[in-house]
Formats: structure tokens, sequence, C-alpha cells
């Protein structure tokens, strides 16, 4: 008498296998897909994150600008009344290469102290004529219109100049 192995029992726990694989391979896809967007997702967030600080970085650097274009002409501080608008706020258009395109604002530009500096003499046929020394202070704000991003800074600093030019 030969045994024969029970075909009924086999065949029976095989056609379960095969679902049960099917059922773990797509979970498996389903997991690996989760995966996928959120690396894809938090790659996008940090690229944002960089983008937003450089811009912030940007705003800075312009405001930064503002200011040496500011100083780079003494005829803001000798003529300050002039860039004066009716309601005593300070106009100056910036060129594009200051500006970079993000909308510059002078909060205020003003003397605030006029200094006779030590060693000098009064006498005008003096080797040593006294220039008063100005002493000012730039509040600029930068904006940028595309990302909000936003810098202010306020500067001060002195340069000697003819008598008469503080108008504080």
């Amino acid at each position: 008498m030969n045994k024969q192995p029970l075909m009924g029992v086999a065949s029976f726990g095989a056609g379960r296998q095969r679902g049960a694989v099917l059922i773990v391979a797509l979970m498996m896809l389903l997991v690996m897909t989760g995966l996928g967007v959120s690396t894809i997702t938090s790659t996008n967030i940090g690229l944002q994150l960089v983008q937003s600080q450089q811009r912030q970085q940007e705003a800075s650097q312009v405001a930064q600008n503002s200011i040496n274009y500011l100083l780079s002409d003494l005829d803001y501080y000798t003529n300050n009344s002039s860039y004066l608008d009716g309601n005593g706020d300070f106009t100056l258009s910036f060129p594009t290469n200051v500006s970079n395109g993000m909308a510059v604002t002078i909060n205020s530009l003003q003397c605030l102290l006029q200094a006779t500096p030590a060693g000098c003499s009064l006498l005008e046929s003096s080797s040593a004529p006294c220039h008063p020394e100005y002493y000012w202070e730039a509040d600029v704000s930068v904006t940028d219109n595309v990302s909000g991003a936003s810098s202010n800074i306020i500067e001060g600093f002195k340069f000697r100049y003819l008598e008469g030019y503080c108008p504080a």
C-alpha cells in the first residue's frame, strides 16, 4: 500500500498563500508610495525654507546697499530739505541695481549732532581749520513684494564738512 499525500490540504494552503502574497505586495507598494510622497513633500518644504531665507538675506543686502547709496553722495546731507516731501518724509528713487526690484523706504535720514572736533583752530588762516563733525542716522526698510521678506537697518555715521549742514 502506497500512502499518497493529501492533495486537498496542500492545494488549500497554497491557494491562501497566493492571495496573501498579493495583499502583502500591495501593502508594501502602498508603504513605498507613502514614503516617496513624504520625501518629496519634505524636500519641497526644505526648498521653500531655503528660498525664503535667501530672499531675507537679499532684502538685508538691498537695505545695506541703499544706505551705501545714500552715503555715496554728499548732496543728500548738504541739501537734505530738498529731498523731503510735504509730510517731511525723505523721498529718493533708487536705481534698479541698488533696489533689486524690492520696495525701499527711507524711514528717516537725520542729522543728530554737529560737533567741533578737538585739535583744530577756529582761525580761518590756520593750517588746521575746524570743520564740524556731523553725526547722522539712516533708517531704511526693504520689502520684497514677491516673497514678503523684509529687512530694516538703522545705521549711524559721521563725516566732516563745512559749517551749517546739520538741519537739526
